[in-house]
């Protein structure tokens, strides 16, 4: 009997205190049914916000629409209007990527602190702008702010690709390597489908390459056969393609050489396969590849392992043996030095070559700006002086004339400078993989393909080192006006340059690196002149903004009624010490 008064007077108990807090127990048959996890809601993650609002560098203009990226998390958020982000993490330290509209693109802010429960307000985070925003007004503040946060951005030349309109070079009898009839017996090439028809299928061979001693091998996938050809286009031999279980062999086919001459085929099947033949077509070693390797856009054949390059940019070295195919990577893109190459179509009129480091971070962007719509931008390779081969599709269509193409050939060193520059036709036909590959002698060649014959036509890019020019502008300020009195002199080229009444100046130079001054002249015998210098280096093509560059009015030295004495020879004053004006760099555009 006592036992129950005890136990209704702590039910009564555990009733009241639940009243109190204003909740019911809960059955414990429900309990049982997973009462917990609604009588105890789940607690949110601990976290913390980091915030800012973005800024065009130079500009009071607040960069609205921009994308902040966290690095190693799938987060990320968009400015508002007011160029104003927040982003909720969890405790620890972030880089933050920033890209979007008219921004040089992978800009980074790295060692960003998240502690639990607090906000990171960054404040004031200056972004660079690819070009001056319109109605830029300059930042003029009364004191320099120590609070502003400039984003890391990668050094990005931007080379300024000539033309208005598609005009492809034709080539003359003696670049044709070699011409092949479309048929079924020796040195000839099958094809499918007819162009003049419109025909969407219309396929040329799917690849070729070129060998160390410049030997033509061509992937003649239809006849299921590779053949090769001297350099003078003649039938030399052939051998047939391994099947590999299949009916016959894929037409998403790709064909490399190595430089000991062994030749590389993958093809695109179930499963995709890699196999390796010596001249005679003997297979060597034949791998299947893993599942995951998919997406496969080239093959080449590397100096020491093959390498894959894929559909994303990226790359995997492979190694074959009689123990399979081993995929080592991803890699972040085509090696190339020390560095990995990407090439990418940003926009209708603009492609980035990016070169990066092996953490996957972007050294350099080398931004391909067009007057010509861009249709696409492909990795040819990197040739025997390591520079970078790149091929860009160009078109236009008006209402009164036929559609016009072109295949722009690139040649680029790893810094970002134009070397070569040559226009040529499309091949006419759609090629599942290869239409252009480097030679031992660094021409690029081209597989040309209509209904009738295969040509095969050798490419030299054009030099630009000799003749051609850059474009350096900027604009000059002085006590946060426009300085038109100023005088722009550019010492090895022997050039001034006039000042426009709103600061802007333009010149162009050679190829070559640059001593530009500027300066205003002293008002008074006892004023000093304002100097400013900056080492600049101009590449062909290419157009280097140097920003505001800000010209400082030099301040009275105590006890003197003139200004201060002059500076030490050999000095360089500072180039932007005007309060609000960003620093002006020597090679950013």
């Amino acid at each position: 009997m006592m036992r129950d008064v005890r136990s209704v007077l702590a039910l009564a108990a555990m009733l009241l205190t639940s009243a109190g807090r204003g909740a019911l127990p809960m059955p414990v048959a429900q309990q049982g049914r997973g009462g917990p996890a609604s009588a105890h809601p789940a607690i949110p993650k601990p976290a913390g916000t980091v915030s800012g609002v973005l800024h065009q560098k130079g500009c009071q203009t607040v960069a609205a629409g921009a994308v902040v990226t966290v690095i190693g998390r799938e987060v990320s958020t968009r400015t508002d209007g007011k160029g104003f982000f927040s982003l909720s993490l969890p405790p620890g330290t972030y880089s933050l990527i920033i890209s979007g509209p008219n921004l040089v693109a992978d800009q980074r802010v790295d060692d960003v602190p998240v502690v639990l429960g607090h906000n990171h307000d960054l404040g004031a985070v200056e972004v660079w702008p690819e070009e001056r925003p319109p109605g830029c007004v300059p930042t003029v503040e009364p004191e320099p702010s120590e609070d502003v946060v400039v984003a890391v951005a990668p050094d990005s030349p931007a080379v300024d690709l000539p033309g208005t309109s598609a005009a492809p070079t034709h080539h003359a009898p003696e670049q044709v390597l070699g011409r092949l009839a479309t048929g079924t017996g020796p040195g000839q090439v099958g094809v499918q489908g007819n162009p003049a028809r419109d025909d969407e299928d219309a396929l040329g061979p799917p690849s070729f390459a070129v060998g160390p001693l410049g030997s033509l091998y061509v992937l003649d996938a239809v006849n299921a056969r590779v053949q090769r050809f001297d350099l003078h286009g003649r039938f030399v031999s052939s051998f047939p393609l391994s099947r590999h279980g299949q009916e016959t062999p894929s037409l998403e086919s790709d064909v490399a050489v190595t430089e000991d001459g062994n030749v590389l085929v993958f093809s695109n099947g179930e499963p995709s396969s890699l196999t390796q033949y010596d001249l005679s077509g003997r297979v060597l070693v034949s791998a299947p590849l893993p599942s995951s390797l998919k997406g496969v856009d080239l093959l080449f054949g590397g100096k020491q392992r093959p390498i894959f390059l894929m559909q994303n940019g990226q790359a995997v070295r492979a190694e074959l043996g009689w123990g399979g195919l081993r995929a080592d990577g991803p890699l972040p893109g085509f090696p190339v030095g020390d560095l990995f190459v990407r090439a990418e179509r940003v926009s209708r009129w603009r492609a980035a070559i990016k070169l990066l480091s092996a953490d996957g971070r972007v050294r350099r962007s080398v931004q391909l700006r067009s007057n010509v719509a861009i249709a696409d931008v492909r990795l040819i390779g990197v040739n025997r002086k390591g520079e970078i081969a790149v091929a860009l599709d160009r078109s236009e269509s008006a209402e009164d004339a036929p559609p016009q193409a072109e295949v722009l050939l690139l040649e680029l060193t790893p810094q970002g400078r134009m070397v070569g520059l040559v226009s040529v036709p499309p091949g006419d036909r759609r090629f599942e993989f290869r239409e252009f590959a480097l030679g031992p002698d660094n021409a690029i060649v081209q597989m040309q393909s209509d209904a009738q014959e295969v040509r095969f036509v050798r490419w030299v890019p054009m030099s630009c080192k000799a003749g051609g020019e850059g474009l350096v502008k900027g604009r000059v300020f002085e006590s946060g006006r426009p300085s038109a009195g100023a005088a722009v002199t550019v010492g090895r080229a022997r050039r001034m340059v006039p000042v426009a009444a709103d600061g802007t100046f333009e010149v162009r130079l050679p190829a070559g690196t640059y001593t530009v001054s500027f300066r205003r002249e002293a008002a008074s015998a006892v004023q000093e002149q304002a100097t400013v210098e900056l080492k600049v280096a101009v590449a062909a093509g290419a157009t280097v903004d140097l920003g505001n560059v800000a010209i400082t009015t030099p301040t009275p030295s105590p006890g003197r009624t003139g200004f201060g004495s002059a500076p030490s020879p050999g000095a360089t004053p500072p180039r932007n010490p005007e309060p609000g004006l960003p620093q002006a760099p020597a090679n950013r555009p």
